[in-house]
């Protein structure tokens, strides 16, 4: 049952929602300065490939990278595979953090995994990393990425099904999850989740050489991924999610998102502002009660009027675009999707603490009025016992998990152990024979494919 106190939101003052209304000054501020971002989305956001705004968003990212592989090369403490020199150009930053933060999932065309004929068969350069999900900058993309390096194996979507590919090589990554127990596996796998990650930023050490004109293929907007299982329509003999695709071939990645979001941003930090000094120099209120917040009514208004005034601006100038060019990519993106996103989200939430309350106290009756029905006392005590069932259930079902993580954790840690040794030089030939032959047998190989011996070798060899 829902508490009676849930019914109304504790974050709104119900006097100042209540007479909190946009006056028309109110209307034509949002207005002006949705207009305003409008405008500079026009002409300063436009396209990925043309943006002016987009320019300066690509070098800003390649700074980012050069700082964050010079801050990992100084905290490296690997005696092997570290670059003598700190790295200084983009080039040589992106390809330390390549070889610092390598994963299995990292396959650029169909035949780097094993796979049907047919299958992932558009996979190119250009898009790997958005039909890769744990290359997504989102908690989709880290799900998926702690999964495929704890399995070995990775996750595509191909056709808007969900695939699990095992890569043929692994272009030197580390074939094992590091660390000694579950969590700093899953640690680790964090930190090399988003090594990786920003090694893609700005595209990869083979498209950022000198002299190179392309700005490389990014990772994708958070979430975007999500068009991938928009497996319908009929957009020019493609389907909505193979056009999707092809957006993000065209730039349409993480850098260009942050491109969008500078007008979205400073439209609600101009309406807020202005919303501020009018309430405390012209309605004469507090400073604290001028600091823009949800509690406020015709602050969240404005903020939706501002950016509807926005969105349709942009909407207008894709539409331009998409008819002049006479293509529904061109159309797309002119799009702001960071700001259609945003105005998606303001209205729903407004909706929300507009019409919360009353969908609360609706499901509360509905309960209500089921438990009525229920008069025998015989039918109450099967309910009782069916919701006890249940937390039985739960209870057996903590306890499997609890057991089957630490099954998981003991088999990852004795893998670690017998890939360690195997690979010592330290250890003796016939010690690392031994511990290679165990390896195999957790790995799960056959025993009559086990080489034991070298009477093994030579059988096997002739």
């Amino acid at each position: 049952m829902i508490a009676k106190n849930q019914i109304t939101s504790q974050n709104i003052n119900p006097e100042d929602w209540s007479k909190a209304k946009c006056d028309k000054y109110d209307y034509m501020i949002a207005v002006f300065c949705g207009g305003a971002a409008g405008l500079m989305d026009v002409f300063f956001v436009g396209d990925p490939l043309t943006s002016v705004l987009g320019k300066q968003t690509d070098k800003i990212a390649d700074k980012f990278v050069q700082k964050a592989a010079q801050f990992f090369w100084k905290n490296d403490q690997r005696t092997k595979g570290k670059s003598k020199n700190i790295p200084q150009s983009l080039t040589q930053c992106v390809s330390y953090l390549e070889q610092a933060f390598p994963v299995n999932y990292d396959a650029r065309y169909a035949k780097d995994l094993i796979v049907e004929d047919g299958m992932l068969s558009g996979m190119r350069p250009s898009n790997h990393h958005l039909l890769s999900l744990a290359h997504s900058p989102d908690p989709i993309g880290l799900i998926f990425s702690i999964i495929d390096q704890f399995r070995g194996y990775a996750t595509f979507v191909d056709n808007g099904k969900l695939i699990h590919v095992i890569p043929k090589r692994n272009s030197k990554a580390i074939p094992y999850m590091q660390g000694t127990d579950l969590i700093s596996m899953l640690f680790c796998g964090f930190v090399n989740w988003i090594g990786h990650l920003l090694s893609d930023l700005v595209g990869s050490s083979s498209t950022r050489k000198v002299g190179k004109t392309g700005r490389g293929a990014g990772i994708p907007i958070p979430f975007y991924e999500l068009f991938l299982g928009c497996d319908f329509g009929n957009i020019d003999g493609k389907m909505f999610s193979e056009t999707m695709v092809t957006v993000f071939e065209q730039g349409y990645d993480l850098r260009f998102g942050a491109t969008m979001a500078i007008p979205v941003v400073l439209n609600e930090l101009m309406i807020k502002v202005i919303w501020m000094i009018r309430q405390k120099f012209i309605r004469k209120k507090t400073w604290n009660e001028s600091i823009p917040n949800k509690q406020h009514a015709d602050l969240r208004i404005m903020l939706i009027v501002g950016d509807a005034t926005l969105c349709f601006i942009d909407g207008a100038d894709a539409a331009a675009h998409g008819i002049v060019e006479g293509n529904i990519i061109s159309f797309i993106c002119h799009l702001n999707l960071i700001g259609w996103t945003r105005l998606i989200l303001l209205v729903l939430k407004e909706l929300y603490i507009r019409y919360g309350s009353v969908i609360v106290q609706s499901m509360n009756r509905f309960v209500d009025h089921m438990l009525e029905e229920v008069q025998l006392p015989t039918e109450k005590q099967k309910i009782r016992e069916f919701y006890s069932r249940l937390e039985t259930y739960d209870q057996e079902l903590t306890k499997l998990l609890v057991s089957y993580m630490k099954q998981i954790e003991e088999e990852y840690r004795e893998l670690y152990v017998e890939l360690k040794e195997t690979f010592d030089c330290d250890n003796m030939r016939s010690e690392r024979a031994a511990h290679s032959v165990r390896l195999a047998q957790l790995s799960g190989v056959p025993e009559n494919k086990i080489i034991k011996s070298r009477k093994d070798l030579d059988d096997l060899f002739g």
